[in-house]
């Protein structure tokens, strides 16, 4: 997550993450650049977040938990003044168990 977001600094203005590391209460690790937007799932240990760049002057980002709350999955909506809609943005877990027989 260090090296990901290090490298994310001055490169991207989106970091979409998975089983990102968790302290208790749901606290991660903050990063100067990028505010997390996190699910608003209480007493669990969310597997989804997503960083956006505290310098987004292009675009807007808002966390939709009215479409999905889960600790699973999370949406935000993406506007700019250049496109006429929202864009969605999903991130969604999918945990696959790995075994020697799969593909």
């Amino acid at each position: 997550m260090h090296a990901c977001m290090k490298f994310a600094k001055n490169k991207t203005d989106i970091v979409i993450l998975q089983e990102s590391w968790m302290k208790d209460e749901n606290i991660t690790i903050l990063y100067s650049s990028f505010i997390c937007i996190k699910s608003n799932v209480q007493n669990t240990h969310v597997k989804v977040l997503i960083f956006i760049t505290k310098n987004a002057n292009k675009f807007t980002c808002t966390s939709r938990s009215d479409i999905v709350n889960s600790k699973d999955m999370q949406a935000i909506s993406i506007v700019n003044n250049k496109i006429q809609r929202e864009i969605l943005l999903f991130n969604i877990y999918n945990k696959k168990l790995q075994n020697a027989d799969d593909e």
